[in-house]
């Protein structure tokens, strides 16, 4: 969300004093021992306003209606708001002493037998073997909805690297005079200053324009025109099976590599915001009107001062054409800045690392942050940064562990009801988490925890040994339903989970959504020996 001076982001925190991120550091120090992906506590949270969709969910309070059919169900998301206080750790969810499960086949298939919806495929893991434990119609692809977004936090933590951070430059042509703001990726940058403290936020466009101006003025330059390069994606930047009005819901925005708090417009004091039809541009109309303010008068090609706009995301986005909002194609090609064509680099900031941003994508649920990984993703493995390769990257990335044959993406995100993947795959990926040493063990610790935050906040509240233990991702669309993830159960023993169902009828979809958690809550409450 947009920066507030009188309601800053404690919730979206990475301050290393803070106790969640007391809480992720004991998490890493476990993982570095034979497994990895849980949480070694979660904070309890105060249920706050904001909310969010889940993959292509429906927002009821907006005008209008979805123009896919079929429609598609609300999932609200809490603000998390630490009270500093811990669920009590899993601190046996690595202990390969725990007793494996034998009977987790009985348990499941009583609570299918009784459900009023058939036609589930699932599969339960042991995290450390990779043991079977329960198999129903596992290698049939499903729509997996928001689940798909397993693959792509996957893919940017072994493809990109969990430590690594985005950048948003500046650079100086002395020959031109001219300055250009080059997008590298951060699809969360604020308004405002940096604030190192946050994760959506964590660089800010007055920051940059700060830092920009003092190098200018070392020079004794006072006035530059202002260029946008875009150039680090290429391609559509809006897939042709999205709908455009779906921006306006704030599902989505188009995919660029420069963009203010994903996209957002509007006053962050409504439950719901819609989402810019220009985001690049809105964020070079935030940053001409700090630099101005840092004392650079700015010019478009039309000689328009950009800087006395007023903020695009304020007005609606079509200011940028003060500052010549044409985009640079041959501009940076690499977040660290080099191999630019723009000038020479003035300043930068940097996004949170990769593996803070996909947490973010996770436990928001976030369309566009998850396509942007995407991009990133591609962009890693060699190919262009577009909608187009994304997907296929993102596969490319997980070759060694997922049957490409079963899986079909046509995005990131998990919008399209296009996408395919089988209950076997999104297991494979989840249990390779478990026992990686390197950026992929984090990837279930980033997922929703059940009772607390995310999608999940409002399941498995009442059941003892599912809440703030069940880390999953959740899938959500009016005829799916889908939860992958991992639980520790009643006797030590950590164990991953896919359960799927798509072409439910919608009347039931609640009912199979019941279903799934009933079955995730038995293997928490699980002695199955």
């Amino acid at each position: 969300m947009n920066d507030s001076p009188d309601e800053p982001e404690a919730p979206k925190s990475t301050d290393p004093e803070s106790p969640r991120a007391e809480r992720t550091q004991r998490t890493r120090r476990r993982k570095r021992g034979k497994a990895a992906g849980i949480t070694a506590g979660v904070l309890v949270l105060i249920l706050g306003g904001y909310t969010a969709v889940d993959a292509y969910d429906l927002v009821p309070d907006l005008p209008g209606f979805l123009t896919t059919d079929p429609q598609i169900e609300v999932q609200t998301v809490p603000t998390p708001q630490a009270e500093a206080k811990d669920v009590p750790a899993p601190a046996s969810a690595v202990d390969d002493s725990a007793p494996v499960p034998t009977t987790v086949a009985k348990t499941v298939d009583a609570i299918l037998k009784d459900s009023k919806v058939k036609g589930f495929g699932l599969e339960v893991r042991d995290g450390l073997s990779d043991d079977v434990l329960y198999a129903k119609d596992e290698t049939t692809p499903r729509t997996p909805a928001s689940v798909t977004k397993v693959f792509t936090a996957a893919a940017a933590l072994k493809s990109i690297g969990g430590q690594t951070r985005l950048a948003t430059t500046t650079n100086f042509d002395e020959s031109t005079n001219t300055l250009t703001l080059t997008g590298g990726g951060d699809p969360l940058l604020s308004a405002g200053d940096s604030d190192p403290a946050s994760v959506n936020g964590h660089g800010g466009l007055r920051t940059l324009a700060e830092d920009t101006a003092a190098a200018l003025k070392d020079d004794d330059v006072t006035e530059v025109t202002l260029n946008l390069d875009t150039s680090r994606y290429s391609g559509e930047d809006f897939a042709s099976g999205w709908e455009r009005a779906d921006i306006a819901k704030g599902v989505i925005t188009p995919i660029q590599p420069l963009m203010i708090d994903t996209g957002y417009i509007g006053s962050k004091d409504r439950e719901w915001r819609a989402r810019s039809e220009h985001p690049a541009k809105d964020a070079l109309s935030a940053f001409a009107k700090e630099l101005k303010k840092a004392g650079i008068d700015v010019t478009g090609a039309d000689g328009d001062g950009g800087g006395d706009k007023d903020s695009a995301s304020d007005s609606g986005g079509d200011s940028a054409d003060g500052a010549n909002g044409a985009d640079n194609t041959n501009g940076t090609d690499n977040a660290d800045g080099t191999d630019n064509t723009n000038g020479t680099e003035l300043a930068r900031v940097e996004s949170a690392t990769i593996s803070e941003i996909v947490e973010y994508a996770l436990v928001h649920s976030d369309n566009v942050v998850a396509e942007v990984l995407g991009n990133e993703v591609a962009i890693a493995e060699g190919q262009d940064g577009s909608l187009t390769a994304g997907p296929k990257a993102v596969l490319s990335a997980l070759g060694e562990t997922v049957d490409l044959g079963r899986t079909h993406l046509v995005d990131t995100s998990g919008l399209s009801y296009d996408n395919r993947i089988a209950p076997h795959d999104l297991t494979t990926v989840l249990q390779a988490s478990v026992v990686a040493d390197d950026s992929l063990a984090g990837l279930i610790s980033y997922f929703p925890v059940g009772g607390l935050t995310g999608t999940l906040h409002d399941r498995f509240l009442d059941e003892k040994n599912a809440s703030g233990i069940v880390h999953a991702k959740t899938g959500t669309l009016s005829t799916v339903t889908s939860l992958a993830g991992g639980v520790l159960d009643a006797e030590g023993r950590y164990l991953v989970f896919s359960i799927q169902i798509d072409d439910v009828d919608k009347d039931k979809i609640l009912e199979a959504r019941k279903t799934v958690d009933d079955i995730v809550t038995s293997l928490a409450d699980c002695g199955c020996r």
